[in-house]
């Protein structure tokens, strides 16, 4: 049996794929649940409400993608961020199933944003 460290970069593609597929699944459940939140806390602007509780999350989530991918967390995390925030809701329930359209850009947006600041977070005390 081969080490996971000794596959050739197509396989180790080919399971970072199906990985971040199954991520993105787990996402946009979780942020479907996170806009229903905001929504019912009934702020005055439940939009930036919602953005910055997707913010608060993606912060969590890019803990999670540099926790355990360790060759390539952003490009894992706009994938995951396509699959969770796009791809799932239009398969699942069509296109009322997308976010409106600023909450989308910002929390697919924050995202790799985080996952690049938590990356470099880590490097930096790993160092120390």
């Amino acid at each position: 049996m081969t080490k996971a460290t000794n596959l050739p970069t197509s396989q180790k593609l080919i399971k970072h794929l199906l990985l971040w597929t199954v991520f993105g699944y787990c996402y946009q459940s979780a942020i479907s649940l996170l806009v229903k939140m905001a929504i019912d806390a009934q702020p005055e602007y439940p939009l930036i409400t919602g953005l910055i509780y997707g913010v608060g999350f993606n912060v969590l989530a890019a803990h999670l993608i540099t926790k355990y991918d360790k060759h390539w967390p952003v490009i894992g995390s706009v994938f995951i961020g396509c699959i969770g925030l796009l791809v799932v809701p239009f398969l699942l329930f069509g296109e009322s199933g997308l976010l409106t359209m600023p909450l989308l850009v910002g929390i697919l947006f924050s995202l790799p944003l985080c996952s690049y600041i938590v990356g470099l977070i880590k490097l930096k005390l790993s160092k120390n």
